[in-house]
């Protein structure tokens, strides 16, 4: 038994339609550049306080240090 797909015609868009489209992409840029600016700012934080370094840097020495010792 055959199946028939009947392809449908694509209806004609209005013009305050695809106006509508157009700035709902635009919002979506917008929302987009503002997540991004905020994961910048958290980052700039993280990586400018001096504490996140030290931090880092005695987690790394404790792991040489053990593996250091287990040799």
């Amino acid at each position: 038994m055959s199946h028939l797909v009947v392809a449908k015609t694509p209806k004609k868009i209005s013009r305050r339609a695809r106006l509508a489209e157009r700035g709902l992409t635009t919002v979506e840029y917008a929302i987009g550049l503002l997540a991004a600016a905020a994961v910048a700012l958290v980052l700039l934080r993280i990586f400018s306080d001096n504490t996140f370094f030290k931090t880092l840097f005695d987690w790394v020495v404790e792991i040489f240090t053990r593996v250091a010792e287990g040799l």
